[in-house]
């Protein structure tokens, strides 16, 4: 439950269904949607970076900001502007990421 409603959903609510939709009225989906997943990358960077150091916080900020990239794509572009299927997919990732950490 948490992953799907303390950082899933409210990190997906944030992100793309307030920070983004703002982005691409302001800026065209292009520009809007490159601009929020590169914060939302950065943001997962910075909780990393005393774990994973700087290569690894790179490639957190790439995977992350290449996932909340597609995951506003995908909002928009498939799912008539509804956060719900990003909301769905981060839930997912992130218990998986827990149930793999667990291990």
């Amino acid at each position: 439950m948490y992953a799907f409603l303390q950082t899933g959903f409210s990190e997906e609510l944030f992100f793309r269904g307030f920070l983004s939709k703002r982005l691409i009225d302001k800026y065209g989906f292009k520009i809007g949607n490159i601009i929020q997943s590169l914060i939302f990358g950065l943001m997962h960077g910075l909780f990393f970076i005393s774990l994973a150091g700087v290569l690894g916080t790179i490639i957190i900020i790439a995977i992350t900001g290449t996932v909340g990239w597609f995951m506003g794509w995908f909002d928009e572009k498939q799912s008539d502007g509804s956060i719900l299927s990003s909301w769905l997919l981060h839930g997912c990732t992130n218990t998986l990421a827990a149930i793999l950490n667990s291990i």
